[in-house]
């Protein structure tokens, strides 16, 4: 079948179209009207992995000092000296916890079930200063693994601990085989990021002023918004 087009006053005659053709250079056409957007990197928390944590050391001093904190309070005498100290640490351990950050140095037991099949492993504290032990329960019992197999990036949010698979021995135990000895934290007091001592200051003054549990509305108000914004960036997150 043939078709008489004019174009400008000119006739050309044709091939009718057939309708297969047609609808291949619309859907041709719709595709390069509608560019491909990129699909959004799924983000899940580190907390997701299957590992326990253990603390093997403990800081040897608190990120803000007991004068610090007093001064902050502007509370003068000694009578609730041990008070302050005990509200310090707990919100110390609270914002670490909720950060998934180590805020001065201290030790850490990482226990897992087995290791990932990919030869990488994302660690769920951070940041990791050294790699000091690493200990597979076999069948034939515990095999010390030589940290120098390994190769840590201590600073990555979250921290990334790689070796060549099949250079490590696998657990026997179904349950906690692995066992990972770390140094984690930023270092000394002195290190520790501004906006988290101002967050540790606030919750501890929070904490402090008020013993008992404040209700809002129908919520328990146990942290102010300021200290979530002020940690909010130093939540460990991990890109799937």
């Amino acid at each position: 079948m043939h078709v008489v087009t004019s174009v400008r006053g000119r006739v050309r005659e044709g091939p009718c179209p057939s309708p297969v053709s047609t609808r291949r250079r619309r859907a041709a056409t719709t595709r390069r009207r509608e560019p491909r957007r990129p699909s959004p990197p799924r983000i899940t928390s580190t907390r997701e992995a299957p590992m326990s944590l253990i603390l093997t050391s403990p800081p040897a001093a608190e990120p803000l000092s007991l004068a610090e904190l007093k001064a902050f309070l502007r509370v003068d005498g000694t009578e609730e000296d041990g008070l302050i100290g005990s509200v310090a640490s707990a919100a110390r351990a609270h914002l670490e916890a909720m950060t998934g950050r180590a805020f001065v140095t201290q030790g850490w037991r990482i226990l897992r079930d087995a290791w990932p099949p990919t030869g990488l492993l994302a660690l769920p504290l951070g940041p990791v200063q050294s790699l000091d032990a690493v200990t597979v329960t076999t069948a034939e019992g515990a095999v010390s693994v030589p940290t120098d197999r390994f190769r840590l990036d201590g600073t990555a949010v979250p921290p990334r601990l790689a070796w060549r698979v099949g250079e490590v021995p696998q657990p026997a135990p179904r349950l906690a085989g692995i066992a990972l000895d770390v140094t984690a934290g930023f270092g000394p007091p002195e290190d520790v990021p501004a906006p988290l001592l101002q967050a540790l200051r606030l919750l501890a003054a929070y904490w402090f002023e008020n013993r008992s549990l404040v209700t809002v509305g129908h919520e328990v108000a146990v942290m102010p918004r300021m200290v979530q914004d002020l940690v909010a960036p130093f939540v460990a997150r991990r890109v799937a």
